[in-house]
């Protein structure tokens, strides 16, 4: 079995090696920055001194007129006195570093180095030599050596100095680092363990009732979002468990007369006759229905509603669709398809779409009074084609409207209005105009009644 590390000690350990690759980083560049500007500085402060140098001797030359006892002016000799008696110790030259002090032949007569008195400078070293200026002319070149990759303890004792305080603000740096890592970390962690314990209470069936995060940043938006699906989810299990009990309601009660008939029927209660076989053939085809319906919403959710397209007159359908009607009852309110503008043409799949009409069709006249009147009217609007279904019966209650095109929604007058009974009707007739690409809606009336509203693209 894999071994599980928590994503706060990933994290963790991610910061971690970040802080110090770069605090290493950042050392290991300063120190080489340090050095590369102290060599500098002993480059262009040696230039600085050997050109006071050159002065000094320019003065010398002015003053003597030769270079006769320049080496002794060039040194200094450190003495100590003990007990008395005066001890030289080393002699210093005002120049830092090796140097060639040579006449205007360039030859050599003072230097750090004995060996090199009596001989000529090279054409490199006359090139980067200083020349040396008195009476109107150049009496002498002064050449610099390297100074060497060797320090004088004080030198070395101020690189020392500033490697280990950039050392110790690196370490600094290290730690008000990690102390911001475990911040952060904190701040992270935190919401995705409060995440993590609602989906494994979510996996095991438990819905939490919401989760608290107070972030305002992705993870305050990503907890709304969370509590958004928890708020699906409670509704999804709402309506599943209410769909099954209303399929099993809706079930029982033509299951039952079809049971209590063919009982009696096989009981010799009374024989098998057109009437008492009617009321069984009418309840399946009731269940039939049911089951048509429920057919036609798994299609839908599962996005599989097949439509067979084709360029409708939506006039002439809804006129179809009034006489269809208007030939099944004896009585009852007055029917009319009005349209001011003429014919209205699209490509949509006429017999859906007549289902779509037939429905609402249905469901105005059960609340319309006899006397009353229902209007199928059709306009442009935009783009798209609109077709209301208007009532002048008592209306849809406020709190029914927005749950009306659910399927088994439990609300006496959108229950009824659904269709048929089983309370799916709206719910197909709302997937098909969607898979149509268009829309359905409902409303009431000012002057009292219900309309409802498809939006259809034209074309």
């Amino acid at each position: 079995m894999r071994r599980r590390f928590p994503f706060s000690l990933k994290l963790g350990l991610a910061f971690a090696v970040v802080i110090l690759v770069s605090i290493a980083t950042v050392y290991f560049l300063n120190a080489r920055s340090i050095a590369v500007q102290f060599a500098e500085f002993r480059e262009s402060d040696k230039q600085r001194l050997a050109q006071k140098a050159c002065d000094l001797l320019s003065y010398y030359y002015n003053l003597q007129h030769s270079w006769i006892g320049v080496g002794e002016f060039l040194t200094t000799q450190l003495r100590f006195r003990v007990n008395e008696q005066v001890i030289d110790v080393r002699e210093i030259y005002l120049i830092q570093g090796p140097f060639c002090l040579a006449n205007e032949h360039h030859e050599v007569f003072v230097s750090t180095n004995p060996e090199r008195v009596g001989t000529t400078l090279a054409p490199d070293e006359i090139s980067e030599g200083i020349p040396i200026e008195a009476e109107g002319g150049v009496v002498g070149t002064l050449w610099l050596g390297e100074l060497g990759a060797l320090l004088d303890p004080a030198e070395e004792e101020f690189l020392v100095s500033a490697q280990r305080s950039a050392l110790f603000g690196g370490g600094i740096a290290s730690a008000i680092a990690l102390l911001v890592a475990v911040f952060l970390i904190s701040q992270v962690s935190s919401p995705l363990r409060v995440l993590s314990r609602a989906t494994e209470r979510i996996a095991v069936g438990d819905l939490p009732k919401e989760v608290s995060l107070r972030s305002r940043d992705e993870f305050g938006r990503l907890g709304e979002s969370f509590n958004r699906m928890l708020d699906n989810l409670r509704r999804s299990e709402t309506i599943r468990q209410t769909m099954t009990a209303d399929i099993a309601h809706e079930l029982r009660t033509p299951v039952t007369i079809i049971q209590g008939n063919l009982e009696a029927m096989l009981d010799g209660i009374y024989k098998p006759t057109q009437e008492t076989i009617a009321p069984i053939y009418e309840e399946t085809l009731h269940v039939g229905k049911l089951i048509d319906d429920l057919r036609d919403l798994a299609l839908a959710e599962a996005g599989e509603l097949r439509l067979e397209r084709q360029s409708t007159d939506l006039v002439e359908l809804a006129n179809q669709v009034v006489e269809t009607v208007a030939s099944a009852i004896d009585r009852g309110p007055r029917i009319r398809v009005a349209s001011p503008s003429g014919r209205h043409v699209a490509s949509v799949d006429p017999m859906r779409i007549r289902q779509v009409l037939a429905n609402l069709l249905g469901n105005a006249l059960r609340f319309t009074p006899k006397d009353g009147e229902i209007t199928i009217r059709l306009r442009q609007v935009a783009e798209d084609v609109e077709i209301c279904v208007e009532d002048s019966g008592p209306g849809i209650d406020p709190e029914d409207l927005p749950h009306l095109f659910e399927r088994f929604y439990r609300g006496d007058r959108a229950r009824t209005r659904a269709g048929g009974g089983s309370g799916l009707g709206l719910a197909i007739a709302r997937h098909w105009v969607e898979a149509h690409g268009g829309q359905i809606s409902a409303a009431n009336r000012p002057q009292r009644g219900a309309v409802f509203a498809i939006r259809l693209p034209l074309g």
